[in-house]
């Protein structure tokens, strides 16, 4: 009896290991959390095309930028130069006139001195011709204006020249002679000139109007690039925000799946401690029990029979009829010894399981149900239920305590019993007629308290089975059980769990 109430509780502790082995293993892959690479990639994949378009988007910038200010420093270099080169002509325009001013100045007081101011007005001129040429880029000025400027400007350096080149005390008549007006008039340098300069601000106009677009253009492209990187940022910021709330989801999920775990092994604990308790009174019970029947039924038919075989010695064997009355009368005792052993025995292990296999042991069973309560019972059964012995003694126990609580608490007068065999799987249905079970959430979940019905589960548990009790659909109790043929993993077997 030991042995048979020891198994079973060795079972359900191995359950509760199980149990614990998979809520550590949740734990690590909660540690890992397996979504993490999966998210890490996803992050690796946005930044992998998030740096790309943010170097893009920086080398597009700066090129743009380099390329408007190269343009805005030539747009810049025009404008000065065409500043410069109008300051030039407007300086020539200023030193023409005064030209002919000095010029006058000496034809009226022929003095030293006007003819000193009349030759440095002279060698200002020839100076502007270098800086003209220089300040004058390749295409200014119309060629006409221009070769009447270097007319202008040559005949002065011409008149220069003689002029430096009088000895002194040359008399005033020579130095009359030699300043002769310029061929170039003053009414048509002036006009060349205008027409120079009205082209030069022209030129700087259109200048300073390109350089307006450029730093518009510019404008928009800096306005553009921060409106995309901006843009970018945005949608880096909203991608990391929904991975932070997926990882929080995810987080909170492994957290209710740890949670639903403790609860469920903190449960299946409970049931197994109470269940295990049950079973040690339940073997104390029947260990009461068997010394009872031991001692009363037993041990009476023990000592008649020591006391008959002793009057029988005592007589000698006379008289004759009274020896062979007392015969009968120890056989009769010696026959219910027999009972009381075979009936013992069937308790604690059913014979007909052993010598003839599951199919007669149900049959057997389902009689002897039928012969001590008054059931009828409809049975299903294959000839031959090929099972291991653990499998075997499970599904035999199995029916019954089924049986036994129809009997109990059912009020039933039919009951249907169907073994089948497929897929591996032994199915198992008892179904009866009588006043079945609360339908509501409560009842479902105190259905299970009766230890009974718990030890029937736990049997199923053990081999990774389905246990279903529910109200049948025409009313009274069904109880569905499907045991596997062969064992499963462990991992496959984590399904099997009460939702309770």
């Amino acid at each position: 009896m030991d042995s048979a109430s020891s198994s079973p509780t060795s079972r359900w502790q191995a359950l509760v290991a199980r149990l614990k082995a998979a809520r550590r293993e949740v734990e690590v892959a909660a540690a890992r959390s397996g979504q993490v690479p999966a998210t890490l990639l996803r992050r690796f994949a946005v930044l992998r095309l998030a740096v790309p378009i943010t170097l893009l988007l920086g080398g597009a910038l700066l090129w743009f930028s380099e390329q408007g200010y190269q343009r805005l420093e030539r747009v810049y270099a025009d404008v000065r130069q065409a500043r410069t080169f109008t300051e030039e002509l407007n300086n020539l325009s200023f030193v023409a006139a005064r030209v002919d001013a000095t010029r006058a100045e000496y034809l009226l007081g022929h003095t030293p001195e006007s003819l000193h101011r009349h030759r440095a007005t002279l060698r200002e001129v020839v100076a502007a011709r270098s800086r003209l040429a220089a300040a004058m880029a390749d295409g200014a000025g119309a060629p006409g204006e221009m070769a009447v400027v270097w007319r202008y400007i040559d005949a002065e350096d011409a008149t220069l020249r003689r002029l430096d080149a009088l000895p002194g005390g040359v008399p005033t008549e020579e130095v009359d002679r030699l300043m002769q007006p310029n061929p170039v008039s003053d009414g048509a340098l002036r006009e060349a000139l205008g027409r120079l300069v009205g082209r030069e601000r022209e030129r700087l106009e259109r200048a300073e109007l390109a350089a307006a677009v450029e730093v518009q253009r510019q404008r928009w492209w800096s306005l553009i690039a921060i409106a995309a990187a901006v843009l970018l940022l945005i949608l880096l910021f909203q991608t990391y925000r929904t991975e932070l709330d997926a990882e929080q989801r995810m987080a909170q999920r492994l957290q209710q799946e740890r949670d639903r775990l403790e609860r469920a092994v903190r449960r299946r604990t409970r049931e197994l401690s109470e269940l295990a308790t049950h079973l040690q009174h339940l073997a104390e019970a029947e260990k009461s029990r068997l010394a009872r029947e031991l001692h009363d039924e037993l041990g009476a038919i023990l000592t008649a029979s020591k006391m008959d075989v002793g009057m029988l010695l005592r007589r000698g064997l006379e008289p004759r009829e009274t020896a062979l009355a007392t015969l009968q009368r120890l056989q009769e005792m010696l026959e219910r010894g027999v009972q009381v052993k075979r009936r013992v025995i069937e308790g604690l292990v059913p014979t007909t399981l052993r010598n003839l296999g599951l199919a007669a042991a149900l049959e057997a069973l389902a009689e002897e149900v039928e012969a001590s309560s008054g059931l009828v019972i409809e049975r299903r059964i294959p000839e031959e239920l090929p099972l291991d012995d653990e499998r075997g003694i499970a599904a035999y126990r199995i029916v019954q305590e089924a049986l036994t609580n129809v009997q109990k608490h059912a009020q039933a007068t039919r009951v249907e019993l169907d073994v089948a065999l497929g897929g591996e799987v032994l199915r198992l249905r008892v179904r009866d007629d009588g006043v079945g079970i609360g339908s509501s959430t409560r009842s479902e979940r105190s259905r299970l308290k009766s230890h009974g019905l718990r030890g029937m589960k736990h049997r199923v548990d053990a081999f990774h089975g389905r246990f279903d009790l529910r109200t049948a659909p025409q009313g009274g109790t069904e109880l569905l059980v499907e045991l596997p043929l062969h064992d499963v993993g462990d991992d496959e077997g984590e399904a099997v769990d009460d939702p309770a």
